[in-house]
């Protein structure tokens, strides 16, 4: 065996073990995320973070103020960092400090149903309580539900045309906001979209089920 193709093995080693990490260290934060919404609901880390006298937490601080071990602190604030929610800081020794993206406002009291996902019906009311442009932050705060069923749900409803996901950016082309908007003729007609409701419901509860985001 020659030198360039023991390279060549050694090369496509690594990068099979690379992959092999990222698939892994995605499947580790998915789980994560959801078994740690026992201890510490994606809504309540928010309301955490709000009532901070500085509005900030670092993995360290919500560690010790909360059930969570430090690398669940770490996946739980990096999941809403990714996904655009939170702003990130650190200090001289490279420590991260978390902070909201958005104000936390007190949500609309609006009679959602007791279903551990989006209904359509949950959907029309939230986008008219918020004017028919929703964030992510929003929906968390006006339903309770975890970030990552959120963001299946919305996937959904957006690969079927429903809604459109819209990214403000700045002048450096870096996205500063994600948001949602219901588009039409579900806007301007929601009574075309209930009437949509027991199909849609049924097939995203058999989603978030075989995806292991319910049971």
């Amino acid at each position: 065996m020659d030198k360039d193709t023991i390279v060549l093995i050694c090369t496509l080693g690594i990068s099979a073990l690379l992959l092999l990490f990222v698939v892994w260290m995605y499947y580790y934060q998915q789980s994560s995320n959801s078994q740690t919404q026992r201890h510490i609901t994606d809504k309540d880390l928010l309301l955490l973070l709000h009532n901070e006298p500085d509005q900030l937490l670092s993995p360290h601080q919500l560690a010790e103020k909360t059930e969570l071990n430090l690398t669940e602190a770490r996946t739980r604030l990096n999941a809403l960092f990714n996904y655009g929610m939170l702003q990130r800081s650190y200090n001289s020794r490279g420590r991260y400090f978390y902070s909201t993206r958005d104000p936390i406002i007190d949500p609309p009291n609006l009679p959602l149903s007791q279903d551990p996902f989006l209904t359509v019906e949950d959907l029309i009311q939230i986008f008219a309580a918020y004017d028919y442009k929703v964030t992510s932050q929003q929906m968390i705060m006006a339903t309770g539900l975890p970030l990552a069923v959120l963001k299946r749900e919305l996937k959904y409803f957006e690969e079927q045309k429903i809604i459109q996901k819209l990214r403000r950016s700045d002048s450096n082309g870096m996205t500063t906001k994600r948001f949602f908007v219901l588009q039409d003729p579900y806007r301007s007609d929601p009574d075309r979209f209930r009437a949509q409701a027991d199909k849609l419901d049924l097939e995203m509860r058999e989603i978030l089920l075989n995806d292991n985001l319910i049971v």
